[in-house]
This record gives C-alpha cells, sequence and structure tokens, in this order.
C-alpha cells in the first residue's frame, strides 16, 4: 500500500481498511498498530484518549525535569574538575598525588553525566516529537 500521499490518520485508518475489505475488525491491537506505523511516517492527528495525552504530557514534563538535572550535576562536575585541575597545577609532592586520583574520579562523574544528559535529552527530543502528532478525540477512537 502507498502511504506517501497520506496525510492524517484517519486517511491511514481509512486507506488500511479499503485494502483489508471485509475481513477488517477495527480492534484496539490494530489501531495501536497503526498509530505506530503513523508515529513512524510522521503523519499527525493521530487520535488518543484525554489519558493517554494527559500520561504523555506527565512523561515529557518528568523528562524535561531529568534533562535539567543531568544538565545541572554535569556543570557541576565540570567546575569540580576544572577547579581540581588548577589546584593541582600549584601542588606540589604527596598532595598532588591526591589531587590526581580527585581528579580521575571528577572526570569520570563529569563525563557519566554528560551520557546522561545526552541519553535524556535525545529520548525527549523523540518522545516531544511524537507527542507534537497527537491530538485529543473526545468519546474514544471508532474504527
Amino acid at each position: 500500500m502507498d502511504v506517501s500521499k497520506i496525510k492524517s490518520f484517519q486517511q491511514l485508518l481509512s486507506a488500511f481498511r479499503l485494502w483489508a475489505g471485509r475481513k477488517w475488525v477495527g480492534s484496539p491491537l490494530k489501531i495501536e498498530a497503526l498509530k505506530e506505523e503513523a508515529f513512524k511516517l510522521e503523519i499527525p492527528q493521530i487520535p488518543v484518549t484525554r489519558e493517554e495525552y494527559e500520561r504523555e504530557k506527565a512523561e515529557i514534563d518528568r523528562l524535561y525535569r531529568r534533562v535539567y538535572y543531568c544538565r545541572q550535576r554535569f556543570q557541576y562536575n565540570e567546575a569540580v574538575f576544572k577547579r581540581l585541575t588548577l589546584e593541582r597545577f600549584y601542588a606540589r609532592g604527596k598532595r598532588r598525588v591526591e589531587l590526581e586520583e580527585r581528579i580521575k574520579e571528577a572526570q569520570e562523574r563529569m563525563e557519566f553525566w554528560r551520557s546522561e544528559w545526552q541519553s535524556a535529552y535525545l529520548r525527549l527530543k523523540r518522545e516531544h516529537t511524537r507527542f507534537r502528532l497527537k491530538v485529543v478525540v473526545e468519546g474514544g477512537l471508532r474504527a
């Protein structure tokens, strides 16, 4: 089935219903599978219930908070790393060896929070793109 010219979820549903013919049964699993295909094709106006919309909105908000938290932790650990590096420059002997160990730990923490921040940001970006394609339908979906 050619889906290149489909502009909305309703058109996708109608095209699939026409393709399936008499065998079409609009079960919840088939509707969910069509929604997944619509997400992959980035077809807008995907109908969702109010509860699903609110649940996904809460998830997006949680991801925003996670990205912000990871960024703050990364910036803090980056500042600690820079401060320790500067202290090492002036330190001598045993103090310098201790600072080397602390710098290594700080660098590991900094890299951990950088990777957490990047992965949280990518997930937020993906989920937000999916969320923008949805539209609330009152009274449920009709197949």
